[in-house]
């Protein structure tokens, strides 16, 4: 199981129109509706500014990692969306977000949630990954660098 299984180039948004958090969310998760697997998209959202009042997922490096255990997904969706001017996340570091991923998961699918969030964020600490994610020119990009990264 890897990211790589569940990030396709059409859930990625390469840029951004949001200007602020709950805008990035609500466009990234828009995008997510096509695959099929979120059944209430008003509630998506909701439950992932849910967990983000609980503390920012702004994770530092540019990066932000909003995501929620939720009912309204079956299964397991991820997205993506960059931010060439950077959104304000009220990240750890202060800084500004470039690269967003938003992540939704059944409850059901708790074990399979943990893992891939882990795997995500083992890649994002490295900076190289991160430089390549930037400088991407299009959502197959995206896709084939987490391919290059898993080993594929």
């Amino acid at each position: 199981m890897r990211i790589s299984d569940y990030l396709k180039s059409d859930f990625c948004i390469m840029n951004l129109i949001s200007k602020t958090k709950e805008e990035a969310i609500r466009e990234i998760a828009t995008n997510l509706q096509k695959s099929g697997k979120i059944n209430d998209l008003e509630k998506f959202i909701a439950d992932i500014l849910e967990r983000e009042a609980l503390g920012s997922t702004g994770i530092g490096y540019n990066i932000a990692i909003p995501h929620s255990r939720t009912e309204a997904v079956d299964g397991f969706v991820i997205g993506f969306g960059r931010s060439i001017e950077g959104i304000d996340f009220n990240s750890l570091d202060g800084e500004k977000v470039n690269l967003i991923f938003l992540m939704g998961a059944n409850p059901k699918e708790l074990n399979m949630y943990l893992r891939l969030l882990a795997e995500l964020s083992r890649f994002l600490i490295n900076n190289s990954f991160r430089k390549t994610l930037l400088s991407a020119s299009g959502p197959q990009e995206i896709v084939e660098i987490f391919k290059k990264f898993e080993g594929k």
